[in-house]
């Protein structure tokens, strides 16, 4: 590791997340920020006691990385990049509903270069960091959808917000899992654009798929992914089914549906 070249700054926040996590007893610190040599310096510390999971943008492996949490390759603010981050390895199985975990996070549009902050969160009492709504089902993640497909599915709906289609901002509802239920809750409102393709061309795993989705991103209504991340319609009208609590102040209607089908059903939208 480069310890020599690690900015005092960096190495005192590091120290002192290392003495939150053991004083907490917390089951794993998550690094949301491009600073690579530390998550060397955090599993030197802290041993095989807490797992350290590094959030980063390349995908690629080199020996001794240890977990890392794949992040969309876009400019995330800090607590969007922490959210995300916890989400990710939600899905993933790398974090469990319940659990304590320590985040460091930095300033910067990406979070990279100097670290700031060191936030505890306790996965049974602070949903809101993640969806503004407390009990939150968090389970779900783990359970109604296959890793792969959360990721590919909330990376597109990511740089869909970032990027936009066309050099215009556009929105994208989706829902992942339960399909079944999905489709009893909704009803076409235009012809299924991915009606009668093979499932290959259809999974958001693959390319193509993605490429599609984002094409169709301008549609009316909401797209239907199958767990496997199989889209099986797209322009459905989600029936009007209240969520369990109230919508955050400043989201709209696309919101209001998705947290109502979520409460409905147990998919994730």
């Amino acid at each position: 590791m480069a310890e020599e070249t690690m900015q005092a700054k960096n190495r005192a926040v590091l120290e002192g997340a290392v003495l939150v996590a053991r004083e907490t007893e917390a089951a794993a610190v998550l690094l949301a920020a491009a600073v690579p040599e530390a998550a060397d310096f955090l599993r030197r510390e802290l041993g095989r006691g807490h797992r350290v999971l590094a959030a980063r943008t390349d995908a690629g492996r080199a020996p001794g990385d240890g977990e890392i949490v794949v992040l969309p390759q876009v400019r995330l603010r800090r607590r969007g990049r922490a959210k995300i981050a916890l989400l990710e390895a939600l899905a993933a199985g790398q974090l469990r509903p319940g659990e304590r975990v320590v985040i460091i996070s930095g300033n910067g549009g990406n979070g990279d270069g100097e670290l700031d902050t060191v936030a505890v969160v306790d996965l049974v009492h602070e949903e809101e960091l993640l969806d503004g709504e407390a009990d939150a089902p968090l389970t779900t993640l783990a359970h109604a959808t296959d890793p792969a497909a959360f990721d590919a599915l909330l990376n597109l709906c990511v740089e869909l917000g970032h990027e936009g289609r066309e050099g215009k901002r556009v929105g994208l509802l989706a829902t992942l899992g339960d399909h079944e239920a999905v489709l009893a809750h909704s009803h076409p409102i235009v012809l299924n654009p991915f009606e009668g393709h093979p499932e290959d061309e259809r999974c958001i795993l693959n390319a193509p798929a993605r490429r599609a989705l984002r094409e169709f991103s301008g549609m009316d209504g909401a797209f239907v992914v199958r767990e496997d991340g199989v889209v099986l319609a797209g322009g459905r009208y989600l029936e009007d089914v209240s969520p369990d609590a109230e919508v955050p102040s400043g989201l709209g209607a696309r919101h209001r549906a998705a947290a109502g089908v979520t409460a409905a059903t147990h998919c994730i939208a």
